[in-house]
């Protein structure tokens, strides 16, 4: 019967252990979104988007393509369409965020 008491009381701590960590993981902050870098050619810019030609982006599984990412607030510094650029993006709500962009030094 001891036997059994010792082993139901490392049990009843043993799961009270890892409920306080589970709820330590559920209230610890988000973590922060992956961050890509590739190339491109600016096609278009605005003051809330940039249209950029890039080569296909394998970490997201991207063929070549043009799209729009949204600028930053404040925006980043207009570059001339043609310009060829390095770029730094994540993702947010609403879609592909530029996190950096200058101009290629080719």
């Amino acid at each position: 019967m001891r036997l059994i008491t010792v082993i139901f009381i490392s049990l009843f701590f043993s799961s009270a252990a890892v409920a306080e960590q589970m709820q330590h993981h559920q209230h610890a902050a988000p973590a922060e979104a992956s961050v890509y870098h590739s190339t491109g050619v600016v096609k278009a810019w605005g003051d809330n988007k940039v249209l950029l030609a890039h080569p296909a982006i394998p970490a997201l599984n991207w063929p070549p393509m043009t799209m729009n990412f949204l600028q930053p607030q404040p925006a980043l510094p207009a570059l001339a369409v043609g310009a060829q650029v390095d770029f730094s993006f994540r993702q947010v709500d609403g879609g592909y965020q530029l996190t950096a962009i200058r101009a290629s030094q080719q």
